[in-house]
């Protein structure tokens, strides 16, 4: 077992809360000799009080001044920084942890030093002339991924579902087992995710950590986990048509900040002060990022033309939210109230489906404690199936979707991750791609191929 040093790239209140005893352990089980941080000079004051209590305390800290909007400034500063915090001696761990818009200059000089990564969700938000430019995804994704390769590092991705006790257990594999025991594919997935988030019409425009002003919103926040999700699902009729070329096809539909006065309660607005109205939201409307996207798909085989999957995906954030609060209160990071519930169905044609609704259960007055339910319903042809039932139903209380997070995390700090891999995340991240630019022209089709 070799023993490595931790760099920490972005230190949130998801670092301290989530991950630091996951980091402790590690140390304690000598995987780790050290943890070092790079964040910004700007956030100086906020990380040291951040820091207090912290065990263990970084061995160094190095702060660094913003570069968003230069390339060429921010590839110079991920060097400068990850070069500075290096230990004689120890191999170097990297956890890329910024604001999605730096996530590319960090990855890309980890992969070029040969330093092993993890990096949150989504992969990266690629900026041309300070605006998201969704169209350099699938490019820069292939040169990541190549470039890792020769250099034989590891990189691995931050996401909610490949270690998720439901997704993977009661949802994937049953799927897998049944398609290959009946030759079936997934023929209709269905996904809604809604967020619970509320932001008022000013935070669109001020926010910097999640920020719409810089033209990516929900596609590239928190619905990239299901994207990830249903992109393993549709990837499982590889199984049986793994010599046929299938194409995605999906055309969707948005709401924007700009819409959010038109969609939200003028009286529940005012109760929380945010009822001014921000004039640049409406000047330039589709400049910022979008708050919802519902589409439409299908899996189609390329060369018959012949549908394979039919289904929807909705990622939709002006759904039910706790907030109450006119500001954004202090060390807490469920900042605008945000309640998850993921609701899904894939079905194997007259065979099989399997339902799962995973959703989000307040634990009182904390906007930070939040447990999850997830409900399975099953439906099967039992009279073929004869090892299943025509319906089941099962409640499993007490989840905490985090429990999967940190899960992800001790694998790749031990060096045993292997469900996250940044090449296994191309897919979806140009699945991502399409989806982003399917939102230019509404009701356009894009075509993702590869499936």
């Amino acid at each position: 077992m070799s023993i490595h040093q931790l760099v920490v790239v972005g230190y949130d209140e998801i670092v301290r809360n989530k991950y630091m005893p996951v980091i402790r352990t590690a140390i304690d089980e000598g995987h780790l000799d050290s943890w070092s941080l790079i964040d910004l000079e700007s956030e100086r004051e906020v990380i040291e009080a951040r820091l207090v209590g912290a065990d263990p305390q970084p061995r160094m800290k190095f702060f660094v001044q913003a570069d968003r909007g230069d390339r060429a400034l921010a590839l110079d500063t991920a060097l400068t920084a990850l070069r500075f915090l290096r230990v004689p001696g120890l191999p170097m761990l990297a956890y890329i942890a910024t604001e999605v818009g730096s996530h590319e200059p960090y990855l890309r000089r980890c992969v070029e030093e040969g330093i092993a990564s993890l990096v949150e969700k989504p992969v990266l938000a690629p900026m041309n002339a300070g605006a998201f430019d969704p169209t350099q995804i699938s490019t820069t994704m292939s040169e990541l991924i190549a470039g890792a390769s020769a250099k034989r590092s590891r990189h691995s991705v931050m996401t909610l579902s490949r270690y998720h006790s439901i997704y993977n257990d009661r949802l994937i594999a049953p799927l897998r087992e049944r398609m290959l025991t009946w030759r079936a594919p997934v023929t209709s997935f269905h996904l809604r995710a809604a967020g619970g988030v509320w932001n008022l019409e000013h935070e669109f425009v001020t926010r910097d950590d999640h920020p719409y002003r810089y033209g990516y919103g929900m596609l590239m926040h928190g619905s990239y986990h299901y994207i990830d999700l249903a992109v393993q699902v549709l990837a499982l009729n590889k199984l049986l048509f793994a010599r046929r070329p299938l194409r995605l096809q999906i055309s969707s539909f948005g709401a924007f900040p700009a819409d959010q006065g038109s969609r939200v309660s003028s009286l529940a607005t005012k109760l929380l002060g945010g009822h001014a109205k921000c004039a640049v939201l409406r000047r330039e409307p589709r400049r910022f990022g979008e708050t919802d996207i519902t589409s439409t798909f299908r899996l189609v085989d390329t060369d018959t033309d012949a549908t394979i999957t039919l289904g929807t995906l909705s990622f939709e954030q002006t759904t039910p939210s706790i907030r109450n609060w006119s500001t954004f209160p202090d060390g807490v990071y469920n900042k605008n109230g945000r309640t998850s519930s993921v609701d899904l169905e894939a079905q194997l044609s007259t065979l099989y489906s399997v339902h799962v609704h995973c959703y989000d259960v307040p634990r009182g007055p904390d906007a930070d404690k939040i447990g999850a339910v997830a409900e399975i319903l099953t439906r099967a042809n039992a009279s073929l199936l004869t090892d299943d039932d025509y319906v089941t139903r099962e409640t499993f209380d007490g989840l905490f979707h985090s429990d999967s997070n940190r899960a992800l995390m001790q694998n790749w700090l031990r060096g045993t991750e292997t469900r996250s891999r940044l090449q296994d995340h191309y897919l979806p991240m140009r699945v991502t791609e399409a989806l982003a630019l399917s939102l230019r022209i509404p009701g356009q089709i894009v075509e993702v191929d590869g499936f």
